[in-house]
Order: C-alpha cells, then sequence, then structure tokens
C-alpha cells in the first residue's frame, strides 16, 4: 500500500462540515463558480443553491477518519531527500492532515421553494397597497430580500413568482389576489385584442400601453401598474429569451373554468352540459379559446351523476386513510382519471396510482375505465 506523507491532526469538529460533491454539485461548480445556502425563518433546514438548481442537505452520521488532501500537481512535488523512510517507498500522496467527522452533509436535488406565506396580499386597491400612508409595513421585504431568504434558486424564482401571481407594488414584494388577477387578466385581454396586438408576440411595454390607454386622466389611482401587467403575462404566457411572449390559451380558459367552477357551481351541483356554457360566457368577447374539461380535474366532484359541484383540495385531511374517507363521503364511487388529482400527493414513493389506491380502497376495471370505490 503506497505510504503517505501526513503532517498534522486537524480540530475541526467546531469550525467544519463536510459537503458531498456529487457529480451534479460539481458540474454546477464548473459551470457557475459559485453556489449558495439558505434557511429560511419558517424552518431550520439549509438547501444549497446554484444559479438553476436547488438541494437540500441531508445529516449522515459516521466515524470515518478524514483525510485532507492536496491535488497532486507533479511540478510541485515536496522535496523528500531529508526524509527519513526506514525503508518505507517515498510517499505517494501528500495530505495536509487528519481528523474525524462524525457526519458529512448528503446533498438531494429538490424543487426550489418561495417563502411567501407572510408576504401581503394585494387586491388592486390603492388604500390596502403594501407600503401605503397609514399601513404597517414591518412585514414588507423588497424582492431582492425575498429572493434572498427563499430556499430557492435565482432561475427557479424567476419562473415560480409569476405563476404564484407575485409582484411588486410600492417597492415591496407582495401576492396579487385572485380576484384582481381576474380583473386584470381579463383587461390585458381586451385590451390586447382593441390594440390588435399578436397573442403569439406580445410585447411587455405594448401590452402595458394598450391595458392604460383608457384608464382616465393622469394623476389617477391606477391600479394596473407595469408591474401588475408583468405578473399577469409572466403567469400566463410562455416567455422567450428575446422577452417576447406568447399566450398559453389552455392556462388561460383552466383558470377561467376554475372561476366558473367557484361561481356556479359553489352552493350546488350543475349538469356539466349547463356548466360549460357558463364557462364559455365568462371569456372576454370574441376571445377564440378551446375549453377542455379534463383540464379541471381535482377542483371538481360528482354528486349526482352527470352533474360536477366545485370542490377545493385544500380543506382535504392530510392522512392518507381520512383522505380517502372523505372522498368517498363527497362521491361513492370515482373514476381514477378525476380522484387522482386530489390524492397524488399522498403517493410521496412514486408508485403507479393504480397500486397506490389499492392500499386504501377498492380498484375496478370496465373496459378502458377504471373506477374506485372504498372497500
Amino acid at each position: 500500500m503506497p505510504a503517505s506523507a501526513l503532517y498534522s491532526k486537524l480540530h475541526t469538529d467546531a469550525d467544519y462540515k463536510l459537503l458531498q460533491l456529487d457529480s451534479s454539485l460539481l458540474k454546477a461548480l464548473e459551470n457557475e463558480g459559485k453556489l449558495a445556502f439558505k434557511a429560511t425563518k419558517e424552518s431550520d433546514s439549509v438547501v444549497l443553491c446554484s444559479k438553476s438548481n436547488t438541494w437540500t442537505l441531508k445529516q449522515k452520521n459516521h466515524s470515518n477518519t478524514v483525510l485532507i488532501m492536496r491535488e497532486f500537481v507533479p511540478e510541485e512535488v515536496p522535496q523528500t531527500e531529508n526524509w527519513s523512510t526506514l525503508g518505507v517507498n517515498e510517499p505517494s500522496t501528500f495530505s495536509l492532515g487528519f481528523t474525524k467527522q462524525s457526519y458529512e452533509l448528503e446533498p438531494r436535488p429538490t424543487a426550489g421553494e418561495i417563502s411567501y406565506s407572510t408576504l401581503p396580499i394585494y387586491s388592486g386597491e390603492a388604500h390596502k397597497a403594501p407600503n401605503a400612508s397609514g399601513l404597517s409595513n414591518a412585514a414588507c421585504l423588497s424582492l431582492e430580500d425575498l429572493r434572498n431568504c427563499s430556499p430557492c434558486s435565482d432561475e427557479e424564482f424567476a419562473e415560480k413568482w409569476p405563476a404564484l401571481g407575485g409582484c411588486v407594488v410600492n417597492g415591496a414584494a407582495c401576492i396579487l389576489s385572485r380576484e384582481f388577477i381576474s380583473r386584470a387578466l381579463h383587461i390585458t385581454l381586451m385590451s390586447c385584442m382593441a390594440e390588435s396586438l399578436d397573442f403569439d408576440d406580445l410585447d411587455e411595454p405594448q401590452a402595458f400601453a394598450a391595458v392604460n390607454k383608457d384608464m382616465g386622466e393622469a394623476g389617477e389611482f391606477n391600479p394596473f401598474s407595469k408591474e401588475v401587467i408583468s405578473t399577469v403575462l409572466g403567469k400566463f404566457c410562455s416567455w422567450s429569451p428575446g422577452g417576447r411572449f406568447k399566450l398559453q390559451k389552455e392556462t388561460i380558459s383552466q383558470w377561467y373554468g376554475i372561476e366558473a367552477l367557484k361561481k356556479f357551481a359553489s352552493r350546488s351541483s350543475i349538469p356539466q352540459e349547463e356548466f360549460m356554457i357558463k364557462w364559455k360566457s365568462l371569456f372576454p368577447p370574441y376571445f377564440s379559446c378551446d375549453l377542455d374539461f379534463k383540464a379541471l380535474r381535482g377542483y371538481y366532484y360528482r354528486p349526482l351523476g352527470s352533474c360536477i359541484q366545485y370542490f377545493s383540495k385544500e380543506t382535504l385531511p392530510d392522512d392518507p386513510k381520512e383522505r380517502f374517507s372523505y372522498l368517498f363521503k363527497l362521491q361513492s364511487t370515482w373514476d381514477l382519471d378525476e380522484i387522482a388529482p386530489f390524492i397524488d400527493q399522498l403517493n410521496t414513493k412514486g408508485v403507479k396510482i393504480e397500486s397506490f389506491v389499492m392500499k386504501f380502497a377498492r380498484r375496478r376495471r370496465q373496459g378502458k375505465r377504471v373506477t374506485v370505490s372504498a372497500r
């Protein structure tokens, strides 16, 4: 076994934590040059972020001796003429020191998240805007501060922020209310159509100018700021590197469909055929958009056969058995495709949905149709 030049024992227990460098971390370091540790106030967990990816850090306990090594560079091999090798071959590696570590940190890829739970909700009213006169601004954060304290890479943040309805109002990061987003979307669509703008190649300044063309006298409060329109475009459009936007009609159709369920099918059920007509009625006049009822799965149940009724999965229990029991109280038999969105998040091991369902319910196949019922 080759000998090594071992210089000293290192006392690193209180000062150093060892991090495993897997291939994804090494690639990030090579391509981007730096990584950043982030932690949130809501949690003690720490994540590691590159420009585009996020890793959680899992502590792996052990009692191994750790050698702190120096990279072997032939031109920098130390002179060993004065070494007393006692018959042992000349060292082939040179260690800077050694120590014992009780654990290492193992990086595991994860989806970055934005810490938005404490952000104010903005509904488009001047007197309720963040940092408005008379309101406390103690909880207000700038967008940069929010980015820095969120366990999320910069690229993930840029993608998730508009999807959340995130916006900057009076310099403070906030979340636009669903009602205000609906108003802003509706006005944006109508204004762009009035100006004959191309929905497949939208320019943000042109869209903002179209929305604000008839917004009243200068100096009057206008809730549809440039930042608000930017959020609407980011949420309902795909973005190209050239700064242009392409309207995603499937996303818009789903948004209006959920709004239609809340408006027409919250207190009582409604026949699906009648609902489709009411769904279409919510779109701006002359706005052409296909209606795909499958996009609304996870937002309704069928209490009476073909009739549907709005339901929010946010009210469901977290325990799998309790959740299945609750769902079967709403509806005794479900199509697998319609119950799947209500239980997907429980399937943490990623097994096939049919196999997962069989742990808690009875599955039955009828031709191409798969139904699920209580045991």
